[in-house]
Order: structure tokens, then sequence, then C-alpha cells
């Protein structure tokens, strides 16, 4: 079984855990449905992740995430898992966002005094051994 994120209410009632209720299962990949007791919002537990407003399933969104992460293009993504070329676009749009927004959420009051970048090699080339006759 699929582990639930933690939930959050949409509309920012200071809520705990025990402050939502399950409601349903919906769509073709029987998303849950939940209710903020506090304000009666009903919202989905996508409502905050990457995963929001894509009918595609969950592990898609994950593999196609991952293809561009190692470097597949769009077009090669769209192929390889029979979906759309503005879906995949769209998934690294909403992706690229998310990512922004976590990375606002951790990264505040850090104070960078020196950044070293000696590691960041586009390609390495091996270098051939050149035998050299030996001298006595």
């Amino acid at each position: 079984m699929k582990q639930l994120p933690t939930l959050r209410c949409p509309n920012g009632c200071r809520t705990v855990e025990d402050d939502f209720k399950f409601v349903e299962f919906y769509g073709p990949n029987n998303t849950p449905r939940f209710r903020c007791l506090k304000c009666k919002h009903r919202f989905s537990a996508r409502h905050d992740s990457v995963f929001l407003g894509f009918h595609t399933d969950e592990q898609t969104i994950y593999r196609v995430l991952k293809a561009l992460a190692e470097g597949n293009g769009i077009r090669a993504c769209a192929r390889i898992f029979d979906i759309d070329k503005k879906t995949v676009i769209r998934i690294l749009d909403i992706a690229g966002e998310h990512c922004q927004q976590v990375t606002e959420q951790l990264i505040q009051n850090y104070h960078l005094k020196e950044c070293q970048l000696d590691e960041l090699w586009s390609f390495v080339k091996k270098r051939k051994r050149v035998s050299q006759p030996l001298k006595n």
C-alpha cells in the first residue's frame, strides 16, 4: 500500500494530522480525497505535490522525470512513455516550479562566502599510455 503524504489544508488552516477525514477515492488512479474538519474544504492528496493536475499515474510521471534527469530529451521521453510531448513539457515545468518552492523553503538565510567548483567536469578523457624504451 502507498504511504500517504503528510496532509496540509490548502486553505492554510492550522491543523494536525487528526483534523482530516478520508472522503473517497477518485479518478482512474484511485487518488484519495480528504476533508479538512475545520474549514470543511475537500482536497486531493496530490494537492501539494508535483503530481497535481495530471491524469497520468504517479509512476509514469516519476519515470519521465528520472529519464529527463538522466539526459533524455523531451521527444525521446514522449516516445518512450507513449505520452504527448506537451505533457512531458508540462511535467518538466511543474517539477521545476515545485523544486524552486522547495529550495526557497529549505535555503533561507544561507550566507555563502566561498564556493569551489573544481570538480565540475563535463568530460574527462583518459590518457593513453605511451611505452618508452628502457634506458640502461
